[in-house]
């Protein structure tokens, strides 16, 4: 392992289930250590897979931060949407006759 990378996340604006998330994705390139403070705080220590070039880690680095953001916001806009998605379900679900008439 020749060197890692160490990054800070702001926990108001990146979810750890998004950088969770984000460390899965580039599994095959890198090696994710997540670490939370307790003061709003998320540290990632990146770290090449052996056999990965100094130029294909630093690839991954860049697509991981790249999919922390897209993660995040999936999220935000998942609970942006659940509202309207719940009523739309509901709509949907009521017209099927699956309910009992009362």
């Amino acid at each position: 392992m020749s060197h890692c990378v160490r990054l800070t996340f702001d926990e108001r604006l990146v979810s750890p289930e998004a950088i969770q998330k984000a460390a899965y994705r580039g599994m095959s390139s890198l090696t994710v250590d997540i670490e939370l403070n307790g003061e709003g705080r998320v540290f990632c220590t990146l770290s090449p897979n052996l056999g990965v070039s100094d130029e294909g880690f630093a690839y991954a680095v860049q697509e991981f931060k790249k999919n922390v953001l897209d993660y995040q916001l999936r999220l935000k806009i998942k609970l942006e949407t659940e509202p309207v998605r719940n009523l739309i379900l509901g709509l949907a679900f009521s017209r099927t006759g699956l309910q009992g008439s009362e």
